[in-house]
């Protein structure tokens, strides 16, 4: 019994149906490019301002946030704005067993002593898309929404407790 081992060949056919695919996936390409990009030119500009809100941060932290510095982006690097505000609290602990008063039930509350919860509020050149929702370069401004926050010599995560919206004409 004889094998033979077959050589296989590229013919024509291959040859279009190869250029067929790459056609597809590069118009697929282009339009998730284009569309992304036609997005981001339709939004109005304008200048915001924002609070965010970084739970925890140690006191000896606390003079490295100050009014006058820029924000970046800790992931990014871009620019997110200036700080034109800065608020401090004592961070509080809320016990998870409610103890009964006169008046109903209360949860305890406890302060750490060097643990403070700072308030940042940041203006800043933002767009607004025809949704509504504003954004600072790739940051979404809502409620909620994390920003990766970074001043000289320290960065920390935060959410977006307060924010007014731009005026759009």
């Amino acid at each position: 019994m004889n094998t033979q081992n077959k050589k296989i060949k590229f013919n024509l056919i291959d040859l279009i149906i190869t250029l067929i695919i790459v056609l597809i996936l590069a118009a697929a390409a282009f339009l998730i490019v284009s569309s992304r990009q036609s997005k981001m030119e339709t939004r109005h500009k304008g200048n915001m301002s924002f609070t965010v809100r970084i739970s925890s941060v140690d006191e000896s932290a606390l003079p490295f946030i100050e009014q006058g510095h820029t924000v970046k982006d800790s992931v990014s690097g871009a620019v997110i704005g200036e700080i034109v505000a800065v608020r401090q609290e004592k961070t509080k602990y809320y016990g998870t067993v409610a103890k009964q008063t006169e008046d109903g039930y209360e949860l305890p509350v406890s302060t750490y002593e060097d643990k403070y919860d700072v308030y940042v509020t940041i203006v800043a050149t933002a767009g607004v898309d025809d949704r509504g929702i504003h954004y600072v370069g790739d940051t979404r401004i809502l409620i909620g929404s994390t920003v990766y926050f970074k001043v000289p010599s320290f960065t920390s995560v935060s959410h977006v407790i307060d924010f007014i919206p731009m005026v759009v004409e």
